[in-house]
């Protein structure tokens, strides 16, 4: 296994900077992010009670 360049920046925090805030429908505290399916999707996780929301992440 090659080892990983660590003077690369993490693209998929940078991805995340871009991605909206959510608020929980339910609890209205903000919800957790992360991208999914090769970030294809964008998939929120409410950290008070686990409600989670997936959308598709709109291309620029």
């Amino acid at each position: 296994m090659p080892p990983t360049p660590t003077d690369q920046p993490d693209q998929t925090a940078a991805a995340l900077a871009d991605v909206p805030d959510r608020t929980c429908t339910w609890c209205k505290v903000p919800m957790e992010k992360r991208l999914v399916a090769g970030g294809r999707f964008v998939h929120y996780t409410c950290p008070k009670c686990i409600f989670q929301h997936t959308s598709l992440r709109e291309k620029k």
